[in-house]
C-alpha cells in the first residue's frame, strides 16, 4: 500500500544502548500517513454505500413474502414488473401446492431461495375450511351445471379469474389442470384451513388434514355415478396429493411449531430469571479480576503442579502398562498366542494381546524421556516464563483501569458488526428492477429463438382459451416468467465491499486496543512500577495522535486474509455436491494455508503494535523489528507462549466452571436457604447454560488484558538485555527476581 517509508531497514542484530531511552518516548511523528488517506477513503465510499442503500433500500420488505409474479404481499408493486399489482390490501401469502415444500432443504442447496418452487399469490386472509377442486371437476365431468359449482372458493393466478361472468373461466379443468395453467393449473387444485405465519398461509391442524389426506372418500355425482376418490388423488393430469407427502410436510410444521412453543418457554425463562442472570454475571467478573490478580502467585504452583502430574502420571501408564504385560505373558492361555495382529474392529482383542502393552509402554516410556530432558533444558525458560507472568500480574494490579478499557474495543466491534447487519439488509432489500427468464422453448413471439434459462423481455398478452364455443383470455407473460429482483450489477460487489469493510473495522478496533494496552503496560516497565493509573489513556492519547495509519495498515493485512478464507469457504460450499477430488484437495490445501498464515500474521502484528508503542515507528520497520527480536529468541518466545496459552485457558475454564456449578446448585434448587429467590422455570439449565456462556466470553475479554501485559512486558525484558549491561550508564530495568532468573545483576546499588 506504499505504507512503508521510514527508517533504516532492522537488521538481525542485538539493540544498541540509548542512555535517553527511558520507555514509550514521547516526541513523535505520524506514520504511515498513506495508510491513514486510504482508510479514511474507505470510510468515506463506506458511507457512501450505507447512504444509498438506506434511501434504496427497505429491510422491511425482506419480512415480507412475494407472489409467483414477484409481487410482494400487503405493499404497492405498481412499476415494479410486468406485472406488478398493488397488493396493500393482501398481506398474506398462499401457495398452490404446499407438499413441494418437503424438499425445502434440496430447493435451498439448488436455487439458493428460501422458497417452495410452487405458484403463489396473495390473499386478504388465509383460507379457513379445507376445500378440494377435484370434487367440482368429478362434477362438471359428470354433467353438473356451472351455476351449481361455487367459484368463489377458487384462489387463482393474478389475472385469472373463476366464475361465469364476462372474461372469467368456468371450465373446471381450465382452472386447475397443470398442462393448461403451468405446472400447478391456473387456481389452485386443493387447500386447507391456514392460519399465517410471517405471512405465509400454514395447514392450522396439519395432523387432522393428514388423516383427511389418507382417507378414503366416495363422490356420487347427480346422475347416480359413484367415483372413488382414493387418498386425495385423481387420475390424468390432475395433481397427485399422497398422505405420504403430506405426512412429511406434516413433521416438518409440527417440528417447527413446537420449536416455536419451546423457544417462548426458553424466552419467558429468561424473563423471569434476568436480574439473578446479572448478579451471577457481576460475581463471575469480580472472580474473573481476582483470578487476574492473584495469578502471579498461583502461576508457580499451577505450572509445577501440572509438570508433577503429568510425569506422574506417564510414571503410573508406564507401571500399569507393565503389570498387564507380565500378567498376560504368564497366563497359559494367552502366552502361546502367536500375536499376529489382525484388523478388528473390537478393542478387546488389542487388549488382550501382551505385546500391545509392551509397545504401549516402550511409547510411553519414551514420551516420559522426552518431557523429562525438556524439562531439565528448559528449566531456566519455565521459571523466566513464570516470572515474567509474576510480572504481569503486578503490573495490571497497579493498572486496574486497563481491565476497564479492555471492554470500549469490545462494545465498539459489536457496533460494527450491528452496523454491518443493518446494512446488509438494506442492501439485500434494494428495490432493483426484475428478471425474467424463458421457461420451455416455445414459438412465443417474445422468446423466439432462445433456450430455457436466457433472460428475456416479458410483454403482456392474453392466451385464448375455448370450452364449448365459450372463449376465455388469460393476462400472461407468455413464456418468459419471473425470476427474482436484482439491483445493481455490482450489486453482489457491494455486499463483498460490506463484509471486507467490516473484517477491516473489527481488526483495527482490536488493533487500536492491543496497542494502547501495550503502550500502557511498556510504561509501566520502564518507569519501574511507577506509571499511574492514567498511563492506558495517555497511551491511546498517542495511537490516534500518531499511529492510527498503522493500526489500519496492520488491520488491513489481517482483513484480506480472512477476506480470502471467507471467498474459499464459500468456494468449498460450491463444490460441496461435486466430485471432483483434485479441486477438493487444492482448496483444502488453501484453507489450511491461510489459516495458518493469518495466525502467524496476527502474532507478528501483535508484537509490532508493542513495538510501535514504545518506539513510534511505522508499522513495516516494527514488524520486521519485531519478527527479528523473536527470531532471536524464539526458544524463550516457544516456552512462554505455552505456558501463558495454558494458563489462561485453564483459567477461563476453571472459572466458567465453578460459575456453571454455583449456577447449577442456585436455580436447581440445591440450596434451600436461597429456594425463595429462584424462580420457577421450565428449564432451570437454560440460565445456566447462558451464565456459563457469558462467563466464558467475559473471562476471554478480560484475560486478553493479562495476555497483552505478559507479552509487552516479555518484549521489553528482551529489549532490556540487549540495550542495557547493569552498570550504572545502562542499568537494567527489570525486576531483581528476573535479574536472579537470567544470570542479570546491575553493578551499583539502586
Amino acid at each position: 500500500m506504499g505504507c512503508c517509508s521510514g527508517p533504516k531497514k532492522p537488521e538481525n542484530e542485538a539493540r544498541q544502548s540509548d542512555p535517553n531511552f527511558g520507555g514509550p518516548i514521547k516526541n513523535r511523528s505520524c506514520t504511515d500517513i498513506i495508510c491513514l488517506v486510504i482508510f479514511i477513503l474507505a470510510i468515506l465510499l463506506y458511507v457512501v454505500v450505507s447512504v444509498v442503500a438506506y434511501y434504496y433500500g427497505n429491510p422491511y420488505l425482506l419480512l415480507l413474502p412475494q407472489d409467483s409474479d414477484g409481487n410482494t404481499c400487503g405493499y404497492d408493486n405498481t412499476g415494479k414488473n410486468a406485472l406488478g399489482l398493488d397488493l396493500t390490501n393482501k398481506p398474506h401469502l398462499h401457495m398452490f401446492d404446499i407438499t413441494k415444500c418437503a424438499n425445502l432443504a434440496g430447493n435451498v442447496a439448488t436455487s439458493g431461495e428460501i422458497a417452495c418452487p410452487t405458484t403463489s399469490v396473495c390473499l386478504e386472509r388465509c383460507p379457513t375450511k379445507m376445500w378440494l377442486g377435484h370434487w367440482d371437476l368429478i362434477q362438471q365431468e359428470a354433467g353438473v351445471s356451472v351455476t351449481e359449482i361455487d367459484f368463489t372458493k377458487y384462489i387463482c393466478k393474478n389475472g385469472v379469474t373463476a366464475g361465469t361472468g364476462t372474461g372469467e373461466i368456468s371450465n373446471v379443468s381450465l382452472l386447475i389442470e397443470p398442462s393448461v395453467g403451468g405446472p400447478d393449473g391456473n387456481c389452485a387444485s386443493y387447500y386447507f384451513a391456514e392460519e399465517s405465519l410471517l405471512g405465509r398461509c400454514l395447514p392450522s391442524i396439519l395432523f387432522d388434514v393428514i388423516d383427511a389426506a389418507t382417507a378414503s372418500y366416495n363422490f356420487v355425482a347427480s346422475n347416480g355415478s359413484s367415483y372413488p376418490l382414493g387418498p386425495l388423488e385423481a387420475t390424468g393430469a390432475v395433481s397427485t396429493i399422497t398422505g405420504s407427502i403430506m405426512k412429511v410436510v406434516g413433521e416438518v410444521v409440527a417440528v417447527y411449531y413446537a420449536g416455536q412453543s419451546y423457544a417462548m418457554q426458553i424466552l419467558d425463562d429468561l424473563v423471569d430469571c434476568w436480574v439473578m442472570m446479572v448478579v451471577f454475571m457481576v460475581i463471575s467478573c469480580f472472580v474473573i479480576i481476582l483470578t487476574i490478580i492473584v495469578m502471579g502467585y498461583i502461576a508457580k504452583i499451577v505450572i509445577y503442579s501440572l509438570l508433577l502430574i503429568v510425569h506422574v502420571a506417564l510414571v503410573a501408564g508406564i507401571f500399569y502398562c507393565y503389570l498387564k504385560y507380565t500378567e498376560l505373558k504368564s497366563d497359559k492361555n494367552t502366552s502361546e498366542d502367536p500375536n499376529n495382529y489382525n484388523l478388528e474392529a473390537n478393542l478387546d482383542y488389542y487388549t488382550s494381546l501382551y505385546r500391545t502393552w509392551f509397545y504401549l509402554g516402550i511409547t510411553l516410556a519414551a514420551i516420559l524421556g522426552i518431557i523429562l530432558l525438556l524439562t531439565c533444558f528448559l528449566c531456566s525458560r519455565i521459571r523466566l516464563a513464570i516470572a515474567i507472568i509474576g510480572e504481569a500480574s503486578g503490573a495490571v494490579r497497579s493498572m486496574l483501569c486497563s481491565l476497564v478499557t479492555t471492554l470500549i474495543p469490545w462494545v465498539c466491534q459489536l457496533i460494527v458488526v450491528a452496523y454491518f447487519l443493518v446494512l446488509t439488509a438494506f442492501i439485500a432489500s434494494y428495490e432493483g428492477s426484475a428478471d425474467y427468464a424463458v421457461g420451455t422453448n416455445s414459438s412465443n413471439s417474445s422468446t423466439e429463438n432462445t433456450d430455457a434459462g436466457d433472460s428475456c423481455t416479458p410483454t403482456i398478452s392474453y392466451d385464448n382459451f375455448t370450452y364449448d364455443g365459450t372463449a376465455y383470455s388469460v393476462a400472461t407473460t407468455g413464456n418468459c416468467y419471473f425470476q427474482k429482483y436484482v439491483g445493481q450489477d455490482k450489486i453482489n460487489y457491494i455486499h463483498a465491499y460490506n463484509v471486507f469493510m467490516m473484517l477491516w473495522l473489527v481488526n483495527f478496533v482490536d488493533a487500536v486496543g492491543q496497542c494502547t494496552l501495550a503502550g500502557g503496560f511498556a510504561d509501566w516497565y520502564w518507569s519501574r512500577g511507577n506509571a499511574g493509573q492514567l498511563s492506558s489513556f495517555f497511551a491511546f492519547y498517542r495511537v490516534c495522535r500518531y499511529h492510527i495509519g498503522s493500526m489500519a495498515f496492520g488491520s488491513f493485512i489481517i482483513a484480506v486474509i480472512q477476506f480470502i478464507r471467507l471467498i474459499l469457504e464459500y468456494l468449498d460450499r460450491k463444490l460441496s455436491g461435486k466430485e471432483n477430488l483434485i479441486a477438493k484437495i487444492v482448496l483444502c490445501a488453501c484453507k489450511c494455508f491461510f489459516w495458518c498464515f493469518e495466525k502467524f500474521m496476527k502474532f507478528i502484528n501483535r508484537n509490532a503494535y508493542i513495538l510501535i508503542a514504545i518506539y513510534g515507528r511505522n508499522f513495516c520497520f516494527s514488524a520486521m523489528d519485531a519478527f527479528f527480536l523473536i527470531l532471536r529468541n524464539i526458544a524463550r518466545v516457544a516456552v512462554l507462549n505455552g505456558i501463558v496459552a495454558f494458563l489462561l485457558f485453564a483459567g477461563k475454564m476453571a472459572i466458567t466452571a465453578g460459575m456453571v456449578f454455583f449456577a447449577f446448585m442456585f436455580f436447581s434448587g440445591e440450596i434451600d436457604k436461597v429456594n425463595d429467590w429462584v424462580p420457577d422455570l421450565n428449564y432451570y439449565f437454560i440460565p445456566i447454560i447462558v451464565i456459563g456462556i457469558l462467563t466464558y466470553i467475559v473471562a476471554s475479554i478480560f484475560f486478553e488484558v493479562y495476555a497483552m501485559a505478559v507479552d509487552t512486558i516479555f518484549l521489553c525484558v528482551l529489549e532490556d538485555m540487549e540495550r542495557n549491561d547493569g552498570t550504572p550508564e545502562k542499568p537494567y530495568h527489570m525486576s531483581k527476581k528476573l535479574q536472579s532468573i537470567l544470570g542479570k545483576k546491575n553493578d551499583f546499588k539502586e
